[in-house]
């Protein structure tokens, strides 16, 4: 039988600091989710670990992001482009999450509409079919409209750092 009671309790700061040590045993892989900013010619992008596949029929997909500037531009355009980070760029990541300097100069390209980043492991090209907000967070849910890859090694993230894998194509 389930429990469809759940107790309702105050989360302490020594519930979060368990729970962000032990989702961060979760591999994730590394992309940075862009969008034109409202400055012609400009981007504007994040760096997010939470991407998932929903659907293959039709193609979906859903990211997760805080309230923010792009969080804002998605939600004012309905579309958005994913760029999935190869290993050797870790520095994209520190750049778009906005935690670190970074002297690298992404370059970005729009193969149909939205900007995706030129060297990635893989890109995606989304129209956002549904937001559902969750906590401090909103999920994006979105139609693949195109997409496209590359053989390499992502990017991974595992216990709140940085991993090279070996290649798998």
């Amino acid at each position: 039988m389930i429990n469809t009671e759940v107790e309702q309790r105050r989360v302490t700061a020594d519930d979060r600091l368990q729970f962000r040590k032990t989702i961060s045993l979760f591999a994730t892989g590394i992309a940075i989710v862009s969008v034109d900013a409202e400055s012609a010619g400009e981007v504007h992008g994040t760096t997010i670990n939470s991407f998932t596949s929903i659907s293959l029929d039709p193609p979906t997909i859903m990211i997760s992001l805080k309230p923010g500037r792009t969080h804002r531009l998605i939600s004012d355009q309905g579309c958005f482009g994913v760029s999935i980070l190869h290993d050797e760029q870790e520095s994209y990541s520190a750049l778009f999450s906005g935690r670190v300097e970074s002297d690298c100069k992404p370059e970005f390209v729009v193969p149909s509409r939205v900007p995706v980043l030129r060297a990635a492991l893989a890109w995606f090209e989304c129209d956002v079919t549904e937001r559902v907000e969750m906590c401090d967070h909103t999920l994006f849910f979105a139609r693949v409209v195109a997409c496209d890859g590359s053989a390499g090694s992502p990017l991974v993230f595992y216990a709140s750092r940085y991993h090279k894998q070996p290649s798998w194509a």
